[in-house]
Parts: C-alpha cells; structure tokens; sequence
C-alpha cells in the first residue's frame, strides 16, 4: 500500500469514492478536474493505493490566497472506502497533504467540513485540527 499523485486514469474510482460523500460525479466529469489539478501547481491530489493496486482512497489539496491573511493549504476533499477506515489512510493522505504544503513554504493547514459529517469531524479533531468557527455557505447559481 502506499499513497502516489492522482493520475488521469484513476478517474473512474476516484468517482466512485466520491459516491461515499454522497455526490455522483461520473468519470467523464472527474477527468477535466484531474486534467486542471495536474496542471496547477497550486493544486495536487493524492490517491492511496492498496496491494492489487486499487484506489481505497484520495484527497485534494490546494494553496488558498486571501488578500486579509497568509497563504494557507486547504483540503477540499478526501474520501477513504468504508470497508478501508480506521485503518490510519485518511490520517496518512493527511500527512502527506501536510507535507506537501510545507514543501511551498505554506505553515497553515485547513479543511472544511459539514456539520453533518459528524464521523468526519470527529477524524479531524482526532489528528489535531482546531475548530477555528462555525460559517454558512451561500451559493447563486449565475
């Protein structure tokens, strides 16, 4: 087992995973994004691979720029299987998300989570994140 870059012929189990988080992207969808993470250094993605070389798990990364503050990393996804938790890849795929942001020099670390995903939140408090305050996301379609 071990974790590698997200590579465009891991779209169609990334979609599948994604189903776990209860969105239903199909590969077709999945592959531009893979195309614009590969292409963007600001952004990386990280699959965790087991023994017959399936995809048990993933995250995405980025550098988030805000003009009031310092630069920060920001998780804006992972999943892991269900029948694969508890086993130390979600904290694993973290570290690396961790490492990878040290790397470009950034000394934040953030991911957002849904009130709702209490398992979730749970995992992140867990491996050392601090609840920093509670939002409300606001969307318009243009």
């Amino acid at each position: 087992m071990h974790i590698r870059p997200i590579q465009e012929q891991d779209a169609s189990e990334v979609a599948q995973l994604a189903k776990q988080l209860g969105y239903n992207p199909s590969a077709q969808a999945v592959l531009p994004n893979i195309h614009a993470i590969l292409e963007n250094p600001a952004h990386q993605a990280f699959v965790y691979v087991d023994q017959e070389d399936q995809i048990i798990g993933w995250v995405h990364v980025f550098i988030a720029l805000r003009l009031g503050s310092l630069p920060f990393a920001e998780i804006s996804g992972m999943v892991v299987d269900q029948a694969s938790q508890q086993q130390g890849i979600g904290r694993a795929l973290v570290k690396q998300c961790r490492h990878w942001a040290n790397s470009r020099g950034v000394g934040e670390i953030r991911v957002r989570c849904d009130s709702t995903r209490e398992q979730a939140n749970q995992f992140y408090q867990h491996i050392g994140f601090k609840q920093r305050k509670t939002q409300r996301v606001f969307v318009r379609e243009l």
